[in-house]
């Protein structure tokens, strides 16, 4: 490294570059062409695959050409897409390597890229996976006589479970599949499977395979390296795993100079070993150095001083995200925020969504909704098949409702006004309907006309998420009469289980918060219980901001009503999420803002995720 003067004078070491190769052009187009679609029909296949093991590998494998022909355009490869990409890699490897090493164990792969996964019970034997992990030189035994583990897989699959922060979660999945040390002694690639258990777990093998008593400390595990090192003599086999054993030595040591050397050596050696143009894309992210220059960032804060496309920053440092604007109840206001705020309404840009593209056609949704109100205006019409068909209605009205905001953001088209009344009034009489006594017939109003419904009990019966929707409809229009079926259920409908949803804990504030009870507890219980389930795989209501409304702090709710409309729209910028009708608007929140508007609160802020016509 070059040495150079900053601008105190002092000498320090300049950054080292290191030039990525080059990979073909169409291999990257090829990675990134229609990939979100590609790997939902993949991982939905994965539900019939007689060698999952092997097609889960296939999975992540795709996950890493995309990140690695999304990196050419994007280097530091931020943002939720790219995030959610390497978790469901991660995920994919994981899964692998569970079904190699823990055959009979039930288990869920979820992929949170394609929403979609696979629950396996036990069906699939280890001997039935020996394709998927390799033979001979390239594969070592491990305690069980049935399972056969190779460690290129085991260092693919810690390093991205590291990378995505999942690897602590697993530790017992790869100190159970790694391959043994004891017989292994002159491979770099297994010395460097149990250096990294050593210095990421404190696990050491024992002398009969088990786990040594007690943990790997840190002053340990420098001669643990060390040791395991000695056992591989002078050679220049597997020299990927030796310069890897090298960089990790200097991280255990807490030596950033000899780190920084050590990784730009393993870099140079990646890179002069790789042929450009004749790669895939996956091969622009070396793991192994990812995750090493990873694990010196979280331990120690090191970033690495060498500039290189090997070394995406979001990968090593993390995926950052701005603080929010503000915290519950008002806390934590942002200074710059507040200040933003003073200069005039908050602007929070929405996408075009496919549909406006297309310029699609939305009148067939008001077909079906005409069809739906002239069988509820038939005399003829079977009572009970109404009354069981309510809450689809409302469903119905609903995606009305989005797919026509989707092509006009501004909420004057009429339609727009009619589907949510008319989905308001059908939720509110299944509510109705839930809350009367089985065998009697109760009044339900939908579109100006009443007829009488019988109640009854069956798997029809609407739920809290039902509600939430019905709710949130209900408060777009400020329709009186469908609230207050909303608000008349009991607070028992809300009653959680012994593992509480956010979206139910959500509804039990809201339902206090409308019904005029203190919902401070509620409200508590709901902010919790969405920090317990952050980065689940789905978007979690907008807790927050309706906190904000409890505590009475208007400043505090526009703060919060900007994050949240921003993290619906980090939400449905993942894969093709951004093709389903929710990406146009989240009625939750939007059903929050109306009510501020109508208690009197300001609204100051300005989007298409809050049509005007419908504020005001």
């Amino acid at each position: 490294m070059l040495a150079r003067q900053d601008r105190t004078g002092t000498c320090r070491e300049a950054e080292v570059r290191i030039e990525r190769h080059r990979v073909g052009e169409a291999a990257c187009a090829a990675a990134e062409s229609g990939f979100a679609e590609r790997i939902a029909v993949d991982v939905h296949r994965m539900r019939d695959d007689p060698c999952p093991a092997r097609g889960w590998r296939m999975i992540a494998a795709a996950f890493l050409d995309y990140l690695g022909a999304r990196s050419i355009h994007r280097p530091d490869l931020g943002g939720k897409d790219a995030e959610v990409a390497l978790g469901s890699a991660a995920a994919a490897a994981l899964g692998a390597l569970r079904l190699t090493s823990w055959p009979g164990r039930q288990f869920d792969v979820f992929i949170d890229y394609a929403a979609a996964g696979v629950s396996y019970g036990g069906e699939f034997g280890g001997a039935a996976q020996d394709e998927d992990t390799g033979k001979g030189d390239a594969a070592a035994r491990t305690g069980r006589q049935d399972t056969l583990v190779s460690s290129s897989p085991w260092l693919d699959s810690f390093c991205l479970a590291f990378l995505a922060r999942a690897a602590d979660r697993a530790a017992d999945v790869f100190i159970a599949a790694a391959p043994p040390w004891r017989g292994n002694e002159g491979r770099a690639d297994v010395a460097l499977v149990h250096a990294l258990m050593a210095y990421a777990f404190g696990h050491e093998e024992g002398a009969d395979g088990l786990a040594a008593t007690g943990p790997v400390q840190d002053i340990e595990k420098c001669a643990l390296i060390d040791m395991m090192v000695a056992t591989l003599g002078e050679g220049d086999d597997r020299p990927g795993p030796r310069a890897a054993l090298g960089t990790l030595r200097a991280l255990a040591a807490g030596d950033e100079e000899a780190f920084t050397r050590r990784l730009a050596a393993q870099l140079e050696q990646y890179r002069t070993g790789i042929e450009d143009g004749n790669t895939e894309p996956r091969s622009l992210l070396p793991l192994d150095a990812l995750a090493l220059a990873a694990m010196a960032h979280r331990r120690y804060g090191w970033r690495p001083r060498i500039d290189s496309g090997y070394l995406p920053r979001a990968l090593v440092t993390g995926f950052a995200r701005s603080a929010p604007r503000v915290r519950a109840y008002g806390r934590d206001k942002r200074a710059d925020a507040v200040a933003a705020l003073g200069t005039g309404p908050l602007v929070i840009e929405r996408p075009a969504h496919p549909l406006a593209a297309r310029t699609a056609d939305a009148s067939l949704y008001d077909d079906y909704a005409a069809q739906e109100m002239a069988r509820f205006h038939d005399p003829g019409e079977d009572a009970k098949a109404l009354a069981r068909d309510l809450t689809s209605f409302m469903s119905d009205q609903r995606q009305r409702f989005l797919a026509r905001v989707a092509l006009d953001p501004g909420g004057t088209d009429p339609c727009q006004y009619e589907a949510l009344l008319l989905g308001a009034e059908a939720g509110a009489g299944a509510l109705r309907l839930a809350r009367a006594e089985p065998g009697t017939e109760v009044e339900v109003s939908i579109g100006g006309t009443t007829r009488p419904l019988p109640a009854w009990r069956s798997s029809y019966r609407p739920n809290p998420h039902q509600w939430q929707r019905a709710v949130a409809l209900a408060l777009v229009v400020g329709a009186r009469g469908p609230l207050a079926d909303c608000v008349l259920m009991e607070p028992g409908f809300f009653a959680e289980d012994d593992r509480p949803s956010p979206g139910g804990a959500y509804c039990a504030a809201l339902h206090d918060y409308l019904r005029g009870v203190a919902p401070e507890g509620a409200m508590d219980h709901a902010l919790s219980t969405a920090e317990r389930t952050t980065g689940g795989g789905f978007l979690p209501p907008p807790v927050s901001l309706l906190s904000q409304l409890i505590e009475g702090d208007q400043r505090g709710f526009a703060l919060a009503l900007a994050d949240a409309l921003e993290e619906h729209r980090e939400y449905y910028a993942v894969g093709d999420r951004g093709k389903d009708l929710e990406a146009a608007l989240n009625l939750d929140v939007l059903g929050l803002a109306c009510h501020a508007r109508r208690i009197g609160w300001p609204v100051p802020v300005r989007s298409p995720y809050l049509p005007e016509g419908l504020l005001r």
